[in-house]
């Protein structure tokens, strides 16, 4: 009986960890895609269209925007431009001990809960992408293409309360031209959320 009731917990284990990466390591990866996408079409946008796309939608500019208008333009930008982006289908290993992160890891007092996280595939499922942009393979003509994403594993402190995540966006699909950067995130009311 003890046999069985471990290879079922061990089971359950493999199910729900197989790609190693935990739930709240995605949730950092999503509010990082998130942050990395939704800037960009925002700066993007004239004066008269954003006020065409208010008229258009019964917004007025001359009060303070709500949440519901605010993602009603939004949407409509995002239509408008067709945003287009690439991610790799797989995450880079992150180590607490390199020199990069060590400084950092030390100006945010973060003790992290592991040194070594091994690089392996995302799964793309997990992730969530803003609506009205579209994950391509490569870009169409058709679209405003954003970049290539290509993420590294988050590396959470040991309270489960502040992370660190490094990665970049390329220009191109191919990976040239690309920006590395790095996100500081704190966890609050159990939701993980960008720090400046």
């Amino acid at each position: 009986m003890k046999k069985i009731y471990l290879l079922s917990t061990l089971f359950l284990l493999f199910i729900n960890c197989s790609d190693g990466i935990s739930k709240d390591e995605y949730a950092v990866l999503n509010e990082t895609v998130d942050e990395i996408l939704k800037p960009y079409g925002m700066t993007h946008l004239s004066r008269d269209e954003m006020n065409e796309i208010a008229a258009n939608n019964g917004i007025d500019l001359n009060r303070t925007i709500s949440e519901k208008d605010a993602k009603i333009i939004e949407d409509a930008i995002a239509m408008r431009r067709k945003f287009e982006f690439a991610i790799s289908d797989s995450i880079e290993g992150s180590s607490s001990k390199s020199n990069v992160y060590r400084s950092l890891l030390a100006l945010d007092s973060i003790v992290p809960a592991k040194e070594n996280l091994k690089a392996t595939s995302l799964d793309l499922t997990k992730i969530k992408f803003p609506e009205n942009y579209e994950k391509v393979e490569k870009p169409s003509e058709n679209g405003e293409f954003l970049g290539k994403i290509t993420l590294s594993r988050p590396i959470i402190d040991k309270s489960g309360e502040k992370a660190i995540i490094y990665y970049q966006k390329c220009k191109n699909i191919t990976g040239n031209d690309c920006m590395p950067r790095f996100l500081r995130l704190r966890k609050m009311h159990n939701k993980w959320i960008i720090r400046s």
